[in-house]
């Protein structure tokens, strides 16, 4: 009779109330088989955990205040999580792994076939690479990159995609990684650069995309004396072109290396930005260097930019060695020109090799 009672009174009940009186008495949390129970505690901590970890993010940057002008640094957070400093060291760890005499040559022209590598260019043996490493910062045999006459222009410094190209037009402007996606030129490069620009001068800039099949080499655009040089420790975000074009401030919060000068016609910044699984930056005159190490803090985060004077400058003729990457990414170049008298010889999404011509000052201007 009790029970049908409580039937009766629960079933007079609106459904809503029935359904919570009911579930009420049977579900029990004791009666959860313990290996549920485990993992939702689990889950429960880990939430938890990291929407803290989340929130400290932003706090940091807020309190440093925010040197790379990050525009969305919720986006920034979940993606360091997802492309963590660790694991390019990791993968930088396995690249370095020493590859047996009898698996090199397959190896390198099975990367040579996925990515469509040149190895007919490649100066050594492939069975002379100790590792992967060595066989993705390797060498080209002499005459491969004929360096184009241009005393008035540059040439390329890479081999690689044209994504960017313009001027700046205001001061702390901001300016496409690709079309769509913007970031802070000044937190980039550590300066304004139209701040030293000469009167009747304008700042010019191109970003190039390395893809993991291209010759990963740096090379002198033009004649220049570089001054000074600033490594800024940072992530190691993808720069595929798809990516850029979705996130921005990608380059402005990267591991990066940017080398200040001169040349013919003002400043000239030349800027090689890591990326996934490339946090090995490397320059031929400057052995000492050493990126993506473990105890570095971010720079967008309060970490302190490194700064390094070359007393007596390095003076490079165009085509000279600069350094390289250890896996691919990109090459920013900020430079001055001459205001209206120049014009870039290749267009954002056509490819280009080093030496070849990349923008060329016009005569009148020239002699100017």
């Amino acid at each position: 009779q009790a029970i049908s009672a409580y039937t009766a009174i629960v079933g007079a009940l609106p459904r809503s109330q029935r359904a919570m009186r009911i579930f009420g008495r049977r579900f029990r949390w004791s009666d959860v088989p313990k290996r549920r129970r485990q993992l939702t505690y689990v889950g429960l901590v880990s939430t938890s955990v990291t929407l803290t970890m989340n929130y400290k993010f932003k706090e940091c940057i807020e309190i440093v205040g925010n040197p790379a002008q990050i525009q969305n640094p919720n986006t920034l957070f979940w993606l360091r999580m997802l492309f963590g400093r660790s694991r390019s060291r990791w993968f930088g760890m396995l690249t370095e792994l020493h590859v047996p005499v009898a698996l090199r040559p397959a190896l390198y022209r099975a990367f040579a076939w996925k990515y469509g590598a040149d190895l007919d260019e490649v100066r050594y043996p492939l069975d002379s690479f100790r590792t992967f490493q060595d066989f993705f910062s390797r060498k080209l045999r002499e005459g491969c990159r004929p360096v184009s006459d241009l005393p008035q222009g540059l040439v390329s410094p890479v081999d690689g995609v044209m994504l960017a190209s313009g001027v700046l037009s205001d001061a702390d402007t901001r300016i496409e990684q690709v079309k769509g996606a913007t970031y802070s030129v000044s937190s980039f490069l550590g300066f304004d650069p139209l701040q030293s620009a000469a009167p009747g001068s304008s700042v010019c800039y191109a970003v190039l995309y390395l893809a993991p099949g291209d010759y990963h080499r740096i090379h002198s655009p033009c004649a220049v004396d570089f001054s000074s040089g600033r490594h800024f420790c940072g992530e190691l975000l993808p720069v595929r072109p798809s990516f850029l074009q979705r996130v921005s401030d990608v380059f402005a919060v990267n591991e990066r290396v940017v080398l200040t000068g001169r040349w013919r016609f003002g400043q000239m910044n030349l800027a090689a930005v890591g990326a996934a699984n490339v946090g090995n930056i490397f320059l031929d005159f400057d052995p000492k260097l050493k990126t993506n190490r473990m105890r570095d803090i971010t720079v967008h985060c309060g970490g302190d930019v490194s700064s390094k004077r070359y007393p007596d400058g390095v003076r490079l003729e165009a085509g000279a060695a600069v350094g390289g990457f250890r896996l691919g990414s990109t090459v920013v170049l900020v430079f001055e020109a001459p205001a209206g008298g120049a014009e870039w010889r290749v267009a954002p999404g056509e490819r280009v090799r080093v030496g070849q011509p990349l923008f060329e000052v016009t005569t009148a201007h020239a002699a100017a």
